[in-house]
């Protein structure tokens, strides 16, 4: 079998590298087509090295080339045609809607190849919610694709409900997947579901990711503000690296200065710790297609503050891993950690298998892989 990827987000997250090496298996060819905008992304993220495995990174667009949609996917296209060898291609898996669904759509219609899309947060909180002239070309591409995968249950409902007109409701449903993305099997190889016991107003906080604006930090800050206002002897610890580092640490160094403790970017060996030694886990973010550091704090024994409508939200029942807030509203995020410290003790073993099991590579690629046979 014969895979041809299609994804111009491969540079912008591990993710797809995690994918494609455990989707290196006997039997499966893995061409993976990666339009960059410069040369020095060329190579970037690239997995393990296979005869099975065919990285295609080429530079086919400039900068300015993202303001004119068509124009991007033009030379996008041209450059496809060229550098692809589509000899014996079983399946097209588009790894994004808008992009690389529309380089799918194309192919489709010039060599007859049926294709499978994804759909990802950027599609619908930019795309099709701000792009409006986009939407009916979004439709399309998902009326032609043969599977319409999605990373969590509420985006396949949101998509579905809101942009597609109601006669073809239906036919979406019925060839909507959805197929989280795994972990890196170090937290699984390493779970610790010790309870977390909370008592004399203690409540430790901690946030791992990039440090910029759609992560929401600002909000998460103002709520550790919150607590100690509420009499809480409460800290939050920030790990990451990113633009707002600066901003960060000079708060940490201010009038928060041993409640807010920055420790930037750590290796995943040493970030397990701060997650044991903490009691909640808190990423109100603005945009998440899904979060996987989500799934890390969970194995790890962690309640974890997530944003409604985004990210995990959709997998777990409110209450069952953490709460679900509105990410704009300070007061309600402190409510809802508050709700955790009230329980006074939070087990997490009941989600021990869910995590082991539906968060595994090896689990979303034989996913992947079932789908991949019915072309």
């Amino acid at each position: 079998m014969k895979i041809l990827h299609i994804n111009s987000y491969y540079i912008s997250s591990t993710i797809y590298k995690h994918l494609i090496s455990h989707m290196d298996r006997p039997g499966i060819l893995n061409d993976i087509y990666i339009p960059v905008d410069r040369d020095e992304n060329i190579g970037k993220y690239k997995g393990i090295e296979s005869e099975r495995i065919n990285y295609i990174y080429s530079k086919c667009f400039g900068k300015l080339d993202r303001i004119i949609f068509h124009l991007k996917n033009y030379r996008i296209e041209k450059d496809m045609y060229k550098k692809v060898d589509f000899d014996g291609v079983d399946v097209v898996h588009a790894h994004s809607l808008f992009v690389n669904g529309y380089l799918a759509l194309k192919l489709k219609r010039k060599l007859g190849y049926d294709y499978m899309v994804a759909i990802r947060a950027t599609d619908v909180k930019v795309f099709f919610k701000k792009m409006i002239m986009l939407r009916k070309l979004g439709v399309e591409i998902m009326k032609n694709a043969k599977y319409l995968i999605f990373i969590s249950p509420y985006y396949e409902d949101d998509v579905i409900d809101t942009y597609v007109p109601e006669n073809l409701r239906e036919e979406m449903k019925k060839k909507s997947i959805v197929i989280p993305n795994g972990v890196d099997k170090f937290w699984l190889d390493n779970m610790d579901m010790r309870e977390r016991v909370f008592k004399d107003k203690d409540i430790r906080l901690v946030y791992a990711g990039r440090l910029e604006g759609v992560k929401n930090l600002d909000t998460t800050i103002a709520v550790l503000k919150e607590l100690i206002k509420r009499g809480y002897n409460a800290t939050l610890d920030i790990i990451g690296k990113g633009p707002e580092e600066g901003k960060i640490k000079k708060l940490a160094e201010g009038e928060l200065e041993g409640a807010l403790n920055f420790y930037g970017f750590m290796p995943k060996e040493e970030l397990i710790k701060f997650y044991r030694r903490n009691d909640i886990f808190i990423m109100p973010s603005k945009r998440e297609t899904f979060g996987l550091v989500y799934i890390e704090a969970l194995s790890q024994g962690l309640p974890i503050i997530y944003t409604k409508n985004e990210g995990v939200y959709g997998y777990f029942k409110e209450g069952e891993a953490g709460y679900a807030v509105d990410c704009n509203n300070i007061s309600e995020i402190a409510d809802r950690v508050e709700d955790i410290y009230n329980r006074n003790v939070w087990n997490m073993e009941h989600l021990e298998e869910k995590i082991k099991n539906d968060f595994n590579w090896d689990n979303v690629v034989e996913e992947y892989i079932k789908y991949y046979d019915t072309f």
